[in-house]
């Protein structure tokens, strides 16, 4: 499994619109600067963090992106499927079937078709079951969990406006 950079970019935003002075909104242009990212790739990281709810837009003079909900209302597996989606990242290739079936054997072609159904099986089971204990992890951890190993007595409410 590979996650993608936006995953860290997309927490990081997170925590800062959390210490933004007074919950204003921030622009794009300001994120990015921070982040060291160009503003059309964080606009399209945004973008999906607005379609799952985890932030509002605010399109004004004064506007910009703050949170759509409270910290307590944002886990882990909201962000990382806001931006990786939410489907499994599990798949087979079917590489085995065209390894193993298209070769000599002196066995019958269903008994080896039926060891390797019986084997991928099992490790695409083991594969899924993993998969399920990774979301129920990030499900079970909000950014208010993250907000409290960053100690905001050491930051303050910051403008990076």
């Amino acid at each position: 499994m590979k996650m993608s950079k936006a995953v860290e970019q997309s927490l990081v935003v997170l925590v800062m619109l959390e210490l933004q002075t007074d919950h204003e909104p921030v622009k794009s242009y300001l994120l990015s600067d921070r982040l060291q990212v160009s503003e059309s790739y964080l606009k399209k990281t945004m973008r999906k963090l607005v379609v799952a709810g985890i932030v509002d837009a605010i399109a004004s003079k004064e506007g910009g992106f703050k949170l759509a909900r409270p910290t307590d209302k944002i886990t882990l597996l909201d962000v990382y499927e806001a931006i990786e989606g939410d489907g499994s990242f599990i798949h087979s290739t079917q590489l085995a079937d065209r390894i193993f079936l298209n070769q000599q054997s002196d066995k019958p072609v269903e008994d080896v078709q039926e060891v390797l159904e019986v084997a991928i099986a099992d490790v695409l089971t083991t594969f899924s079951a993993a998969e399920q204990d990774f979301k129920k992890r990030l499900k079970s951890y909000t950014i208010a969990n993250l907000m409290q190993n960053v100690d905001s007595t050491q930051f303050g409410e910051i403008d990076w406006r």
